[in-house]
């Protein structure tokens, strides 16, 4: 009896022991949780919104030259494409020589890429879509930027017309070489909202009043395919 007792006497020790231990090891996981979060919120922090706070002056200095160097592209005018391209090259090393840090690199490659862009523009075998596909932050010039600006405001708000529609022709790059339901989905998205942009800016009364009004709602829903899609 007296054996049984102490035996249970130290399973139940050993219970007690377990519980503790397992207590202060979920303690313990929940510590690092929380410390490797509040680490991925500083990672995410300095490679992400730091890095937009750094890159923003680049892109906004060269996006206009890569800009016109697709219309060049596009209508054949290989040299005067070079020649845009090579002060978006300027632009990026003028902007991105101020930052020391992880961008430095990526302003790098970008500047050696791009290099070789403008040689095969000079020699009339880059297209636009090539240029468009560059590397970073070649791509963001011509469609993504913009997408990302308009993103981030707070509330869309009808005067931005122009810069909505930069983003529509935007989603219609991103998506080009997508799955076709992707594809679909944004065809039909951009399609409509440019339906509703014509008739609030040319349409009279209730008409554009409504169409005003259901651009607002339109926005959301190019904001959640931005974020899943692209």
């Amino acid at each position: 009896m007296k054996t049984k007792f102490i035996f249970s006497a130290a399973i139940a020790a050993l219970g007690i022991g377990i519980l503790q231990t397992g207590c202060e090891s979920r303690k313990k996981a929940e510590a690092k949780y929380e410390a490797d979060s509040l680490k991925d919120d500083k990672v995410a922090y300095d490679t992400t919104y730091k890095s937009e706070e750094i890159a923003e002056p680049v892109l906004a200095a060269s996006e206009k030259h890569f800009d016109i160097a697709v219309k060049y592209l596009d209508g054949k005018d290989y040299k005067q494409a070079a020649k845009e391209i090579g002060e978006g090259i300027t632009a990026i090393r003028t902007e991105g020589a101020t930052d020391k840090g992880g961008l430095k690199i990526e302003f790098s490659k970008s500047v050696k890429h791009l290099e070789q862009q403008q040689k095969l523009a000079g020699e009339g075998k880059l297209t636009s879509a090539e240029l468009k596909k560059g590397f970073w932050p070649a791509e963001m010039m011509v469609t993504h930027y913009a997408i990302e600006k308009w993103e981030s405001l707070p509330e869309f708000e009808v005067k931005s017309n122009d810069h909505l529609r930069v983003a529509l022709d935007g989603i219609e790059s991103k998506t080009a070489d997508a799955e076709a339901s992707v594809k679909q989905e944004g065809k039909q998205l951009v399609n409509e909202t440019r339906a509703l942009l014509k008739t609030a800016e040319q349409d009279a009364g209730s008409d554009a009043q409504k169409a005003r009004a259901d651009l607002k709602l339109q926005a959301a829903k190019l904001k959640a395919y931005i974020r899943k899609n692209i």
